[in-house]
């Protein structure tokens, strides 16, 4: 009886290891897209405050991104699923990217699609609503992915912790569960800027 029990509880355990990352998946599976207002923050390794900002993030999957900063600094990065773009309107230069080159190696690519190979990377622990991403690579230079979503994939934030400690938290408000247009992930080069092309 004991062996069963014992052999009982390990399988529980590995399930519930095991599911967390199942649990995420599911619930980001439950929209296609969504926008919303944030509220970002950073914060130092010795906990002071070294910037505050605002802006707008709109996602439609798979691999379709605007997102919008408003202050302190205003500028734009895009995506088509292929094409990035990454607009500064004060020095007025946009430089072009492959997306791929850009987002691969960042947990953001997990909220824009929902590939399984995205999940090789990393090793995922849930605390309720909250689940923190952690590379699985020894020698990634990334830090942990923090990830607030309920059970009706309504995404209320997310932090980014650097190795060195320092924590970027942003704040979901005014969040809309509803694809945004295509036509939001197309960006028109404005006149007169430079372009700095860096695709390979």
């Amino acid at each position: 009886m004991k062996k069963i029990f014992v052999g009982l509880l390990a399988l529980i355990s590995v399930n519930v290891w095991a599911s967390a990352q199942d649990v995420l998946v599911e619930r980001l599976a439950k929209t296609d897209g969504f926008s919303a207002n944030f509220e970002q923050t950073v914060v130092s390794p010795d906990d002071e405050v070294v910037m505050e900002g605002t802006g707008k993030v709109e996602i439609a999957r798979p691999s379709l991104f605007r997102w919008t900063s408003e202050t302190p600094d205003e500028n734009i990065l895009v995506s088509d699923g292929e094409t990035l773009w990454y607009y500064t309107p004060f020095v007025e230069q946009v430089s072009i990217y492959w997306q791929k080159q850009a987002t691969e190696q960042t947990p953001f690519v997990l909220l824009t699609r929902n590939k399984a190979s995205d999940w090789d990377k990393y090793s995922v622990v849930q605390n309720g609503d909250r689940f923190t991403l952690t590379p699985t690579d020894v020698n990634s230079t990334q830090g942990q992915f923090q990830l607030d979503i309920d059970a009706k994939g309504t995404i209320s934030g997310f932090n980014v912790v650097e190795q060195d400690g320092q924590r970027s938290k942003f704040t979901f408000n005014n969040y809309k569960n509803q694809v945004p247009a295509k036509s939001r992930f197309v960006f028109e080069i404005p006149n007169g800027v430079e372009v700095d092309d860096q695709r390979d």
